[in-house]
């Protein structure tokens, strides 16, 4: 009996070292360093020079190419189209050279960006430990795009364990009650893939789709937007009950078409801003951002904020659902980053890299 006495004695003073040492380790991504809004500037297409811009939201200060600082000066070649964390991982889409780019919450790149079976990869959205990437694939058509698919990306072993065939362009994704729903960029529908079986079938809209939202109840918003290779029968904003893949159209014209963040919630979710912009006469994007109501499922008369040039998009800070919309004069010149209060109010506005598309918040 005392033997066994002994042995629990010693299990338990291993137990209470190991307790004190895990105390004491440092985390290991601390909290102070990584806490911030994180830009991406998309540069000048084809010709790379996409960057990252650290924003303190505490300190409002911005750190320009904060990428290259922590990457010892590295720059990338591509451009950056999305960017997406899932757990302790950051995920940029990049395109020309076509790659994904994995990164940590300190935005370090600790191997080479993947490039098996990715071809001009758009979006991506994370399940368990696969990444599900939209790609145009191989000499699209810029029509019908055949060639089209879906990579099921392993984020353990870092690499595309399969090509789902998609036609029709897919962009924005997302997953909701074991399946993948896929915002068609060529095609009036929205795909819905079963995760189990990957069968796919569609939900027919009255324009192609761009981007989605998930709510609290795993029902999706999907923007509705007019292209010159389909144009729109109508416009606006959907909702996709995915219970029963029911869609609602609430009508928006002049929905933007530009890409990464045309839309996004409110801190409370009870409202979602969305940019809605057309081209003047001397082809420059002009507009604002209109506010929708959840619960009404309406716009709001007065948009949020209105008459800007060259606007991107727009993301929300989840903090103090403070409002970034982003401003890109040209791509090749520094952008903006104009923020706003939750009542349209004009605070701040920072220079970041050209051609400013979103942001991600890391606390």
């Amino acid at each position: 009996m005392k033997k066994y006495f002994n042995y629990l004695l010693l299990s338990l003073f291993s137990l209470a070292i190991y307790s004190s040492c895990k105390k004491d380790e440092p985390e290991l991504f601390p909290s102070e360093l990584v806490k911030g809004a994180y830009i991406v500037n998309y540069g000048s297409f084809d010709k790379g020079g996409s960057s990252i811009s650290k924003y303190d939201y505490e300190k409002r200060e911005v750190t320009n190419f904060f990428d290259q600082q922590q990457n010892k000066g590295t720059v990338w070649a591509s451009n950056i189209q999305f960017i997406y964390k899932s757990g302790d991982n950051i995920f940029l889409m990049a395109n020309s050279p076509d790659q994904v780019i994995s990164l940590d919450p300190l935005f370090v790149q600790a191997k080479n960006g993947v490039t098996d079976k990715i071809v001009k990869p758009r979006n991506c959205v994370a399940e368990g430990i696969y990444l599900y990437i939209s790609c145009w694939g191989e000499n699209p058509d810029w029509n019908l795009m055949p060639n089209s698919y879906i990579a099921k990306y392993n984020i353990e072993t870092r690499m595309v364990e399969k090509k789902i065939a998609l036609a029709g362009g897919p962009e924005g994704l997302e997953i909701s009650n074991g399946k993948l729903y896929a915002a068609l960029n060529f095609k009036k529908a929205v795909a819905v893939m079963d995760l189990t079986t990957e069968a796919i079938s569609y939900i027919e809209t009255p324009a192609v789709c761009s981007y989605f939202l998930k709510d609290n109840s795993g029902n999706l918003y999907v923007s509705l937007i007019s292209s010159y290779s389909t144009p729109a029968t109508q416009t606006g904003l959907g909702y996709i009950t995915t219970n029963n893949n029911i869609l609602k159209v609430t009508p928006l014209d002049n929905v933007s078409t530009e890409y990464a963040s045309i839309m996004a919630f409110s801190k409370d979710k009870s409202k979602i801003y969305i940019a809605a912009a057309s081209y003047d006469a001397n082809w420059v994007m002009v507009g604002g951002i209109q506010v929708f109501n959840v619960a009404t499922k309406k716009f709001e008369q007065n948009s949020l904020v209105s008459g800007i040039s060259g606007l991107k998009g727009v993301s929300v800070n989840p903090v103090d659902g403070n409002i970034y919309v982003f401003v890109s004069p040209s791509t090749t010149s520094n952008g903006l980053m104009k923020i706003y209060s939750e009542d349209g109010k004009a605070f701040a506005e920072k220079a970041v890299g050209a051609s400013p598309t979103m942001a991600i918040f890391l606390n």
